[in-house]
């Protein structure tokens, strides 16, 4: 009898494995950049020591000095890309906005509970129920055109 593994593992969205399999690529062409870099820089290195060590001019030891300070800016940057800066900028602004609307109907929600506690307590003082009925409408709308538009 054969095995399923499907039923212990979770459903991936077809949206969500393009974006792992955008990630995984992007992070085996950083591993494949950063192998590069080490092993011509060490070629690099292992002529200079045997050529050009006892060399009086300088030229061939600046030239590997300036490719390897260049390259490492180079690779610094591709690491942060990969491994740090995975959010687009759009997905940013969309985390964002999501927060601060979140905050405005959470506030609207703490508004409107004050709003009828305070409709209980004046009920409860003899006024008119319509009164406070027209004020509340009145909050709401004033509470939906500044706040949430």
């Amino acid at each position: 009898m054969a095995e399923n593994n499907t039923l212990n593992t979770p459903e991936i969205s077809p949206e969500e494995e393009a974006k792992l399999q955008k990630m995984a690529s992007r992070r085996t062409g950083f591993k494949k950049h950063l192998a590069f870099f080490v092993l011509l820089n060490t070629f690099l290195w292992v002529v200079w020591f045997f050529l050009f060590r006892d060399s009086s001019e300088n030229t061939f030891l600046m030239a590997i000095l300036f490719v390897l300070i260049v390259w490492i800016l180079i690779i610094s940057f591709h690491y942060l890309i990969v491994y740090k800066w995975t959010m687009s900028y759009k997905e940013k602004e969309l985390t964002s906005l999501k927060k601060m609307r979140l905050r405005q109907l959470q506030e609207i929600e703490k508004l409107k509970a004050e709003m009828l506690q305070k409709e209980d307590t004046t009920s409860d003082d003899g006024q008119d129920g319509e009164t406070s009925t027209d004020e509340n409408t009145k909050n709401e709308s004033f509470f939906q055109r500044n706040i949430i538009d």
